[in-house]
């Protein structure tokens, strides 16, 4: 894989959130020319629910009616902007649906997706977007001088605009050309009167998924979506490439590129659920994998493991198989708490937190015990976990990492915080554990996520852990 370290190439506009884990940008599940005995609105809502964790702050869906391409999106939960009456309401065959959480742009219902764009003539164009452009600002100031008023804040805005610039030429030849302008992570799919096109950026930060459903063709940002609204999975978008969905069946169209494809490692270490599908791979598998050959890296003798939930349960499962311990749900998790009440300062973040999980005190009493998760960003959790379980009688707590430190930004579709505010940014581990009241903590090696991913390694974006950012692709040429 071809890097630059230099981080001034990248032109960005980003608003980081005071969250402590990383957040994904979005979820994107889109359906064409549904024939079931259900409606296409319900399909697509199911599949969004089965993407809800990639994105709570809002959802949308935009659809062919008589008027053209209409939408409807709220603030909010799949569930909660989506009730039973508007999807049975929603007479298409033809959805496109989003879930947002905003690394780029506020978190207002003017930003929920998909985007909407119409014509004079009133026809018009939807689309969806899960990633992060780095150009976001040069291009932002270029529309700007160009007499372009902007409605939103959000990067897709951008997206959508050399879309609508380009449209007359047709919807794949607008996409190949916007593709030429914008930089970035981008998976996408968009809308129109007669088709339905996804598109992935050259380097392929951001999975997204091919299905069909009888006769229908859906797009998705992973394949547990599919699963759920029991699609079968055909394939995934590769980088670079456009497919489109019409009624000719499916196309595609490969850009011409001089990238590498740089999948971020971060969808197999958190962002994507355990029974999808990366690469061929299993992410459940993966995470296993990795807290099995994290287990050789821990030293201290331990009696239990306890995932943190739900993050760092598989993982935790391999790490108590290779060290031929018991593990225990015991720490319970209030699943009805989400992130309404993450709050931006750090005493009312560790309330959250305490509200959050809860101990079981019969199992954790004299034991030493190992806590694993995923990930370790800010080190609110587990500074909390460590208290409760010393509060309820451990022996000792041992805070078990299935990642590297996570130590710099990114700039592809995740929001973390400044690097200031990272936990691990200090390499003296004795400090880092004493800091977050453990006795030892031990983070998995880069080889180990590699081993586990395995010939797919070079595939992979790691800047996160390693501050090696990939070149980004460009793309050539256009059709006119």
């Amino acid at each position: 894989m071809k890097f630059n370290n230099v981080l001034k190439r990248i032109d960005l506009d980003n608003n980081y959130s005071n969250g402590w884990r990383p957040q994904d940008k979005c979820g994107v599940f889109a359906i064409y020319n549904y024939q079931g005995p259900d409606n296409a609105a319900l399909i697509t809502y199911l599949g969004l629910l089965a993407l809800q964790h990639r994105g709570q702050e809002s959802a949308g869906m935009a659809f062919n009616c008589e008027q053209g391409i209409n939408h409807i999106k709220g603030m909010g939960l799949v569930d909660h902007v989506f009730p039973r009456d508007t999807l049975f309401a929603i007479d298409s065959k033809t959805i496109l649906g989003h879930v947002r959480y905003s690394t780029t742009g506020s978190s207002f219902v003017v930003n929920a997706q998909p985007l909407v764009a119409r014509s004079a003539d009133q026809s018009g164009i939807s689309l969806a977007h899960n990633g992060n452009l780095t150009n976001t600002r040069r291009l932002h100031n270029k529309l700007l001088g160009d007499g372009h008023i902007f409605h939103t804040t959000s990067d897709t805005e951008i997206i959508l605009s050399y879309l609508s610039r380009f449209k007359r030429r047709g919807l794949v030849s607008a996409v190949q050309n916007a593709m030429n302008i914008i930089e970035g992570a981008y998976s996408a799919v968009v809308l129109d009167e007669e088709q339905l096109v996804a598109f992935r950026d050259p380097n392929g930060f951001r999975p997204l998924m091919i299905g069909c459903l009888g006769e229908a063709f859906i797009f998705a940002s992973e394949t547990a979506a599919l699963d759920t609204v029991g699609a079968s999975f055909i394939r995934e978008v590769e980088p670079g490439e456009i497919v489109t969905a019409g009624p000719k069946g499916l196309s595609s169209y490969k850009q011409v590129s001089d990238s590498e494809s740089s999948l971020c490692v971060f969808e197999h270490v958190y962002f994507s659920r355990p029974d999808s599908i990366l690469g061929g791979q299993s992410v459940y598998g993966f995470r296993k994998k990795v807290g099995s050959l994290l287990a050789r890296r821990i030293t201290a003798g331990l009696d239990m493991v306890i995932p943190s939930p739900d993050s760092g349960v598989s993982a935790a499962i391999g790490l108590a198989e290779s060290l031929n311990l018991p593990m225990e749900w015991a720490i319970h998790r209030n699943s009805y708490l989400g992130r309404t009440f993450i709050e931006p300062t750090q005493n009312e973040r560790e309330m959250a937190v305490r509200l959050k999980f809860n101990p079981v005190k019969d199992l954790i009493t004299g034991r030493r015990v190992a806590i694993v998760d995923d990930s370790l960003v800010r080190g609110t959790t587990a500074r909390v976990l460590a208290a409760l379980l010393r509060k309820s009688g451990a022996a000792e707590v041992h805070l078990c990492i299935a990642s590297p430190p996570y130590k710099h930004p990114c700039y592809y579709g995740i929001d973390i915080p400044l690097a200031r505010d990272l936990a691990a940014l200090d390499s003296d581990l004795n400090y880092l554990a004493a800091e977050i009241g453990a006795d030892s903590i031990t983070f998995a090696e880069l080889s180990d996520l590699y081993s586990a991913v395995g010939k797919e390694q070079h595939k992979l974006c790691s800047a996160c852990f390693t501050g090696l950012y990939p070149k980004l692709g460009k793309t050539r040429g256009k059709v006119s």
